[in-house]
């Protein structure tokens, strides 16, 4: 029987590589049970630019889930005009527990705005709609491509339409928001002095402006797997 947190010749991988790139590859052959020949893996067509003790996340999937592991960059071959890469396994993999969309625990600074009506199709992402009014300053507990939690201390009624401008620059005063409408579709109130906790689904975005947050919570995502993984690999 297959062991889910192990790689097999044939396997597809993701390795993660700069701003947030995806760099897609197929495991080819295993050498000695330690080192993995995979083809160079390609974003877009272009290849992944790798060179000799670098040292990348990569990414595999089972019907469990996904799980990640570290590699670093052992060597290269060259088969039939083919390239491939040799890449030697650091970490164990471990099955990350993720469900639906990736949420991003984050700490952004975020306005919740008046919406009006069909407002939306005049977005495209950075800029800034200064006639609609500032109904709270606050900030964000998490983001995904699909939405995002808010702390607030005011109430928001499900289903409720607002204007929300994300700065996930932390230079607030130096740098325009990123704008997109959300609807509440989660509230619950903490009550007391506490802030309440407000989910906001995204809507009515383009496609350019989806890319831009998925891209935005890989990196950062990226960071936290290279963090989790080098820890993993120093116990």
């Amino acid at each position: 029987m297959r062991q889910e947190n192990m790689l097999f010749v044939g396997d597809k991988i993701d390795l993660l590589g700069d701003r947030g790139r995806v760099y897609k590859a197929t495991v080819e052959e295993i050498i000695d049970n330690i080192l993995y020949l995979v083809g160079v893996p390609k974003y877009a067509g272009v290849p992944m630019p790798l060179q000799v003790n670098d040292e990348v996340a990569l990414i595999f999937y089972r019907d469990s889930g996904r799980y990640l592991t570290r590699m670093r960059v052992a060597g290269f071959e060259k088969k039939n005009e083919i390239r491939y890469a040799l890449l030697f396994m650091l970490t164990k993999p471990e099955q990350d527990q993720r469900r639906g969309a990736f949420r991003l625990l984050t700490n952004l600074d975020v306005q919740i705005c008046d919406y009006k009506e069909n407002i939306e199709k005049k977005l495209t992402g950075y800029g800034d709609v200064r006639e609609m009014s500032v109904l709270e300053n606050t900030k964000s507990r998490d983001i995904s491509v699909t939405g995002i939690g808010l702390q607030t201390k005011q109430e928001y009624e499900l289903g409720e339409k607002r204007l929300l401008k994300i700065f996930f620059s932390k230079q607030k005063a130096k740098t325009l928001p990123f704008l997109i409408c959300g609807k509440a579709t989660r509230f619950i109130p903490w009550g007391g002095n506490e802030m309440n906790s407000v989910g906001f689904q995204f809507f009515g975005q383009t496609k350019n402006m989806n890319e831009y947050i998925s891209k935005y919570v890989m990196a950062e995502q990226q960071k936290l797997i290279k963090g989790k993984l080098l820890t993993s690999s120093l116990q």
